[in-house]
């Protein structure tokens, strides 16, 4: 029997061998706000891995279309909420949490049941209510006694589950007597709540990392001294980062890779596997230039290739290929200049400028004139002196 040749003109999903434009499996996605690495899903959920093929089969077989991704999705989310309420149900066996509704009808188990049923909590007797054969199956078998609580999940479960909820008694006892409006604003005041407190913290660490360094002139230069360790920077990003990422442990999230033990950043992670194991990276296929993201890599070829700019200034309307681009070009048109200098408090509209006026105050006169070694601040500067003194050599 002869065998059929597959001749492979889009993507391959390698989960259910359809064929069209998908995700690939290391990609990293955005859904609901949280990222999504479907190999690391895969692997995590099912314990399997899927290796990529080298050479030209690399990239358009190491998919999966959208049809399986809402099913590893869905089983992924479960298997969360099976570990996190089995976590749960531990920790409240292990502080006799759990027991039995108080009623007429309570029979008390023996020592010996309980430490056939329960065997990890030997010496308590549990109460439980008297219940039918028949009851227990019909209440086992309703689908809407199963629910899934949002509020006891992880952040990485909220939001995803679908299954509807439903009250106990008691809980439907309790809310009763209380409206619609009256649940909307405890929710509403709780949501404010929330967010004033996430706004304070993050105030206060910005508030701690401004007050962790101290700024002196050395060797004609700004420094800025970590209070610390004693290490000194050139200027202020960098000391953030040194006292977020050294004293306060706050590093960039390491992922780590699926053929090897190493771990790195995720935006390296495209280029470690390119050097390690030869998994081509995102590539332009005008320029060849590589990206950490295939997002990245779509954009740069719209933005410099193409010449998508659909962003439009509301004031000169010039267009612009992202929001960023627009937001330094729309400084021209305000009058605040929020930079200001630490010596004389002369402010600026740009960063650039603050930094070249700076120098002025520190007398660094690194534009030399190559004819008579006179040294200028700025460039202009030395072109001006050019023209004028020797304009021979222009």
């Amino acid at each position: 029997m002869s065998e059929v040749v597959c001749k492979l003109e889009d993507d391959l999903c390698r989960c259910c061998h359809s064929e069209g434009a998908y995700k690939n499996l290391t990609g990293v996605y955005n859904f609901g706000g949280i990222e999504e690495i479907y190999y690391d899903m895969l692997r995590d959920t099912f314990d399997i891995n899927l290796n990529p093929m080298p050479g030209l089969l690399c990239v358009s077989t190491y998919t999966i279309c959208d049809a399986c991704i809402e099913k590893l999705r869905d089983a992924t989310n479960f298997k969360k909420q099976v570990l996190f309420y089995e976590d749960k149900f531990k920790e409240m066996i292990s502080k006799n949490l759990i027991r039995g509704a108080e009623s007429d009808d309570v029979l008390e188990i023996k020592q010996e049941e309980t430490d056939e049923v329960f065997s990890r909590i030997p010496g308590n007797r549990v109460k439980v209510k008297k219940r039918s054969v028949s009851t227990a199956l019909s209440d086992h078998n309703d689908d809407d006694d199963w629910h899934c609580d949002d509020e006891l999940l992880d952040e990485d479960h909220k939001g995803q589950s679908e299954v509807p909820k439903k009250k106990s008694k008691r809980a439907q006892s309790k809310t009763k007597g209380r409206s619609k409006k009256d649940l909307n604003k405890k929710k509403k005041i709780k949501m404010e709540s929330s967010a004033e407190n996430k706004d304070n913290a993050e105030g206060t660490a910005t508030k701690a990392i401004d007050d962790y360094y101290t700024r002196e002139i050395a060797d004609d230069a700004m420094r800025y001294t970590c209070k610390t360790c004693g290490r000194s920077f050139k200027n202020i990003p960098c000391i953030r980062q040194h006292y977020t990422h050294v004293h306060l442990k706050m590093r960039p999230k390491l992922r780590g890779c699926y053929l090897c033990a190493v771990k790195v950043a995720s935006h390296l992670r495209a280029a470690h596997m390119e050097q390690a194991h030869g998994v081509p990276a995102p590539t332009c296929g005008v320029c060849g230039k590589k990206f950490p993201y295939q997002s990245k890599m779509l954009k740069h070829q719209k933005n410099v290739h193409m010449g998508e700019k659909s962003i439009a200034c509301s004031v000169c309307d010039m267009k612009f290929f992202s929001r960023t681009n627009l937001a330094q070009h729309s400084i021209k048109h305000s009058a605040e200049r929020i930079h200001k200098c630490d010596f004389c408090g002369k402010g600026f509209k740009w960063r650039k400028n603050l930094r070249t006026h700076v120098r002025m105050h520190l007398n660094d006169r690194r534009y030399a004139c190559s004819v008579c070694d006179e040294a200028f601040v700025q460039q202009t500067s030395l072109k001006y002196h050019m023209m004028k003194k020797h304009p021979a050599v222009v």
